[in-house]
């Protein structure tokens, strides 16, 4: 019931951003809008697409962005007078719980020919549209290739780094909640607290209590450029960006058991007779196409599942890096029973 309330809490901060056309006109006849809540929006990710759908498909789109877990609490929240049409890019486990909730309607992309069948796992519900490898990197200026961690647990005890490796400040975003993943995933066992066995917690405590939480008045990419905190961790499709954008290289690094690998799924909301779903069909079977997706990871470098898209967009940079490490073998419905209250024993006792 607290976390029911906080999500509320935290709908009703949450701003709804309006881009692409005449907002008001499409508010009034209702036929070509859009609303669509996603993690995946920086770096003008929005205004793209905003133009991109009003150029060549007519249709207005109004955006609500926030971190995986912020949109996740929303999209829970209004469950009941849902505002939303479009959700995108949450995790597997996310839409999994969002399936379970009856949140989602089922409905079946044009493009879903071109995904490998292993990636499509979503019973009509939810589809692929980009995967996401979440991983540490070190920066070689500063980290001698001789000291650098094999596995994230690593981190907590090498006295040369101790509040010298970026760990999450919080863990309202996809990818911050995989940083600590990538730990508890090593340490399941069913006679442990939330089936994660003591030493497990323990290890999450460590790297928690030893690394550095980046202050709202300091840049993460920039104190990981100067070699402050040499040792960070990102996404795949980001690397590309903060490598141009800071100037530098970033070397990977791919523990024994991989790295977490999780894709971005797109779903439509149930609205019940107010539904969209035509309208939202359209538009899904438009963005999740081999074309766009194509120009979407040769803009914003990101690593696409649709096949045609892969050949045709993805950046060398980021292709490479796909070579470079393992995916890690995640049982996304264990981490689908779990997630919540993970993260809540880790927000209320281990920071």
């Amino acid at each position: 019931m607290i976390k029911r309330m906080m999500a509320l809490a935290l709908s009703l901060m949450l701003v709804l951003t309006a881009c692409g056309g005449d907002s008001k006109k499409a508010s009034e006849d209702g036929e070509r809008k859009l609303t669509i809540y996603s993690n995946s929006l920086t770096s003008g990710r929005n205004e793209w697409m905003s133009k991109k759908a009003k150029d060549e498909l007519d249709m207005d789109l109004e955006f609500v962005d926030a971190g995986g877990g912020d949109i996740f609490n929303r999209v829970l929240a209004e469950k009941g007078s849902p505002i939303a049409d479009i959700v995108f890019g949450l995790d597997e486990s996310m839409f999994f719980q969002l399936k379970d909730e009856d949140i989602l309607v089922e409905y079946e992309p044009s493009w879903v020919k071109d995904v490998p069948e292993e990636a499509v796992i979503g019973d009509g519900y939810f589809y692929p549209l980009v995967e996401q490898r979440i991983f540490m990197i070190y920066n070689p200026e500063f980290v001698d290739v001789a000291d650098v961690p094999e596995k994230w647990e690593d981190l907590a005890t090498m006295e040369n780094y101790q509040g010298k490796y970026r760990v999450p400040s919080d863990l309202a975003g996809g990818t911050n909640q995989k940083s600590v993943l990538s730990i508890l995933l090593q340490y399941q066992d069913e006679n442990g607290e939330l089936d994660i066995s003591q030493e497990g917690w323990d290890q999450v405590e460590a790297f928690l209590a030893n690394g550095y939480k980046t202050p709202e008045s300091e840049n993460q990419d920039q104190n990981f450029k100067d070699g402050k905190v040499p040792i960070s961790f990102t996404y795949i499709s980001n690397v590309p960006k903060i490598e141009e954008e800071y100037g530098f290289k970033a070397e990977v690094i791919n523990p024994s058991y991989g790295v977490i690998t999780m894709r971005e799924e797109i779903g439509i909301v149930n609205k019940g007779e107010d539904t969209k779903k035509e309208l939202c069909q359209e538009f899904i079977d438009w963005f999740g196409s081999g074309e766009v997706q194509g120009e979407w990871a040769k803009e914003f470098g990101s690593l696409p599942v649709n096949e045609e898209a892969l050949e045709k967009g993805a950046h060398e940079r980021v292709k490479e890096i796909a070579k470079n490490t393992t995916p890690m073998n995640v049982d996304w419905n264990f981490v689908r029973e779990h997630l919540s209250d993970w993260i809540e024993k880790v927000e209320l006792d281990l920071y």
